[in-house]
Formats: structure tokens, C-alpha cells, sequence
């Protein structure tokens, strides 16, 4: 599936074709141009050895490791070959090193820059921004982020098939895997060297239904995944996401907005489909440790 391009500006995000950005609101999901000043090195070693124990290595990849027995933010997904960190930003702080969390805000950043701009391009009056978006137009909801790590020994579908359930999400990876939903089957993103895959989420969806123009949030997965040469399969992203604790809106062609749902209904809802497990709390609550 060949996607829409774009990169970042002082003014936003600029699409490289005068229909890209309407085509990625159809489509769900679009590249974007990794700014030249951003370090991803963090976020690989660290999707590389967060799943590893704090003694399992040289000395100094200790930082990244250790991350298996902290609850609330390393889950085993018994169902998949996926396990993962989700990470807020409180507990970022107190537990990534600085080269991480430098990566992450700018990832975020980002993803924020893609929602002002979207909103902007759609015709949100600005003053309702932060009422709708529980002030992630400004930096405020959650600002989620996941490292993933894909255990190849598993005889499991790499990732269950889902969409995000927040607004934007900024997704780095390298090998293949991604795939999308399109016309009743399943087809591959591939990896773009300098590009991050950008998707929008289901509060987005939620969020513009009723206008003109909405937002498409893409369901995806990622299949069954082998080692490429001696490398398991990685990849990492940024969410910028409603509130888990507040409530979901929909805006309507005139400007008037209402509440939906709330959204921890919302994510409940969405972790009994999505991932059968455990982790009912996934993506509302914190760590706890």
C-alpha cells in the first residue's frame, strides 16, 4: 500500500501532494519524514533489551534493561508473540534514561503537531480544541509510549488486530510485519527508511464522524513474525490520547460538540476485544511500581 508523505514545518505538517492530506484521512495513515535531529538509537537498544534482566549484559546497556518486573508497565501478551512496555510520562521520567525520554518528547511533539494540524485542516473551531481533545492539542491527555519486542519462538500472530484508541500515533519500524485492513483483507506497510508510519486512533474516528471530512482510524496487525538474520522483530511509537480518566466528544458540521462515551468504558471495552487477557487495565491505569 503506498502511502502519502509529508514532513514537518514551522507551521505543521506539510504533505508533499495538494490531496495528501485527504487521502491519509481516508486511508488512515501516512509517512512522515523522521526529523534529521532526532536520535532513534535510544529507542532501539531500548526495544531491544527492555524484556532482557538487569544483569543480562555489558554495562552499558544496563539503562534499558530491567523492565520485565515492573508492573503496570511490561505486559506479556499471552496470546501473541508481542510483549511490551506501555509508558506514561510520569513514570518515563522516573524510569527511562535521558537519551530516551529526549526521544520520546520529541516523538510526541510530533504527534501533536499531527493533530493541530488535522483539526486545523478539518475546520474544529481552535477554542474547542482543548475541551475535545482533553488538552492534547496542547501537550495534556496521555501521552503514551510502547516499546514492542516479538518473540519469535511463539507460534502466535505477532499483534492482535486493532485500532488505537487514542488521536495520533507516531510508529517506528524496520522490519516487515505491519499490515492493514483494506477491502476486506490484510495488506503490508512496508518499512520506509527515514520515515515514521503515522495512524490515526478510534477517539479521532469518534471525534469527527459527523463532519465532512473524517477521520479514518486504520485497523491493523502484524503477522506472524521471524528473526531477520539474528535480530528479532521491534518496533516503538508515541500515542497522543484523550484522558483515560475523562470523556470522549464528537463535533458536528455546525460546531456544536457533545460528549460520547467515557473514555475508560471505551477502553475496557477495548481490551475485552482486542487482547482476551489479563491487562484489563491496559492503557487506563499506570504503574504502580
Amino acid at each position: 500500500m503506498a502511502l502519502e508523505r509529508a514532513q514537518e514545518t514551522a507551521e505543521g505538517i506539510a504533505f508533499e501532494r495538494a490531496y495528501g492530506l485527504p487521502r491519509a484521512l481516508r486511508d488512515g495513515c501516512f509517512l512522515l519524514e523522521i526529523p534529521p535531529e532526532i536520535d532513534l538509537t535510544p529507542g532501539i537498544e531500548l526495544s531491544r533489551q527492555f524484556y532482557r534482566p538487569l544483569q543480562d549484559g555489558p554495562e552499558e546497556t544496563r539503562p534499558y534493561r530491567g523492565f520485565r518486573d515492573l508492573e503496570g508497565i511490561y505486559f506479556d501478551r499471552e496470546h501473541f508473540q508481542t510483549e511490551h512496555l506501555l509508558i506514561d510520562g510520569p513514570a518515563r521520567r522516573q524510569h527511562f534514561p535521558p537519551d530516551v525520554m529526549a526521544m520520546t518528547d520529541r516523538m510526541h511533539g510530533l504527534a501533536v503537531h499531527v493533530l493541530r494540524t488535522v483539526l486545523t485542516h478539518l475546520g474544529v473551531p481552535g477554542h474547542l480544541w482543548p475541551t475535545l481533545t482533553g488538552n492534547a492539542v496542547e501537550g495534556g491527555g496521555i501521552q503514551w509510549f510502547a516499546a514492542n519486542h516479538y518473540r519469535p519462538e511463539r507460534a502466535q500472530l505477532g499483534c492482535a488486530p486493532h485500532k488505537d484508541t487514542g488521536f495520533v500515533t507516531v510508529l517506528y519500524i524496520e522490519q516487515e510485519g505491519l499490515e492493514v485492513r483494506v477491502d476486506g483483507g490484510w495488506t503490508p506497510i512496508e518499512p520506509v527508511p527515514g520515515y515514521f508510519v503515522v495512524n490515526f486512533g478510534a477517539a479521532f474516528e469518534l471525534l469527527t464522524r459527523r463532519l465532512a471530512t473524517p477521520v479514518q482510524a486504520i485497523l491493523h496487525r502484524v503477522q506472524h513474525c521471524t528473526p531477520s538474520g539474528d535480530a528479532d522483530r521491534f518496533s516503538f511509537a508515541a500515542f497522543v490520547n484523550p484522558p483515560a480518566d475523562g470523556l470522549l466528544y464528537q463535533v458536528h458540521a455546525d460546531g456544536a460538540a457533545a460528549a460520547a462515551r467515557s473514555s475508560k468504558e471505551f477502553l475496557r471495552e477495548f481490551n475485552e476485544k482486542t487482547w482476551s487477557d489479563q491487562y484489563e487495565d491496559f492503557g487506563i491505569s499506570g504503574a504502580t511500581a
